[in-house]
């Protein structure tokens, strides 16, 4: 009587597809929650650390186990494959910052006006207004983040910008609308990081120039030592999203810009405006009507 021998699999296998499995739903669920409001950014990278070493400990296990595999001859080829690629999967979001962090500056404010920079709003992760704006390193990495300027009125860049924002789904914090179409303007937003939901903070400074309007803006991150590049991107979008609705609008192809402005091109009455939340306001007979709001949503 011939006796059968036990079929041996191997057990790395079966963990790596288990381990793989489970690293991707532990990872989008906690970017999901993060984005919606209900965990807090220091619970999130616990679970995306804990999520990444799933997905690192599913790939280590896969490899393992198709080289015992392969000496042994058992089987389990399959679940250590689908572990793989599971794994590495879960993986990407980890390796696509890695190579952003590589790749881009190690940059959190980014402003088209470097000499005199729109002021962002004051937050509880930012003492100071004028955030950590770094020149040189900038110009350097981004040189064609600079000033634009457009012939059209501050009330119709104003009403463009504005059309831009809602398209992309920012939130409005204040603004400061122009009376006339050579007031000058404000608007300040709340954006969004795509995936996890960080929110950044953006203010968008619009100035009556010599051939119409001049339009500044800057993005900042609130957390972080590293944007990513997300500042910049967020730039160059509204910039490219502004060209549009003008060029719908009126026609206009042709964008002027330039690195520099002088100094009399922002009033003495507009940086009063726009010296933050916290300084009071003191009214200035004669001024135009017009103050930041908060925005009033609905």
């Amino acid at each position: 009587m011939r006796k059968r021998l036990p079929i041996r699999r191997a057990k790395a296998a079966n963990y790596s597809r288990f381990a793989g499995v489970v690293s991707i739903p532990v990872i989008g669920i906690a970017a999901a929650l993060h984005r919606g409001g209900h965990l807090d950014t220091v619970a999130l990278f616990s679970v995306l650390g804990f999520g990444f070493a799933l997905a690192l400990s599913a790939v280590v296990a896969a490899i393992a186990a198709i080289a015992a595999i392969w000496n042994r001859g058992a089987p389990g080829v399959g679940d250590a494959v689908f572990g793989l690629i599971c794994g590495l999967i879960a993986l990407t979001p980890a390796a696509a910052v890695t190579t952003a962090t590589i790749l881009y500056p190690r940059l959190t404010d980014i402003s088209t006006d470097l000499d005199s920079p729109p002021r962002l709003a004051l937050s509880q992760n930012r003492a100071q207004p004028d955030g950590h704006l770094r020149p040189a390193a900038q110009r350097t990495a981004y040189p064609d983040i600079v000033p634009r300027r457009f012939p059209v009125g501050t009330s119709q860049l104003y009403a463009a910008v504005e059309q831009v924002i809602e398209d992309k789904g920012w939130t409005i914090e204040a603004h400061l609308a122009p009376a006339m179409n050579d007031d000058p303007a404000v608007i300040r937003v709340e954006a969004r990081t795509l995936l996890l939901g960080f929110v950044d903070d953006v203010t968008v400074r619009i100035l009556p120039d010599a051939i119409g309007s001049r339009l500044d803006i800057r993005s900042a991150s609130r957390l972080g030592e590293h944007d990513l590049g997300t500042n910049a991107r967020r730039i160059r979008s509204l910039l490219a999203g502004v060209d549009r609705v003008l060029t719908e609008a009126y026609g206009i192809t042709e964008v002027q810009e330039s690195d520099t402005a002088p100094a009399e091109s922002v009033p003495l009455e507009y940086e009063k405006l726009d010296d933050g939340p916290d300084e009071p306001d003191v009214p200035v007979p004669g001024d135009k009507p017009g103050q930041l709001e908060p925005a009033v949503s609905g």
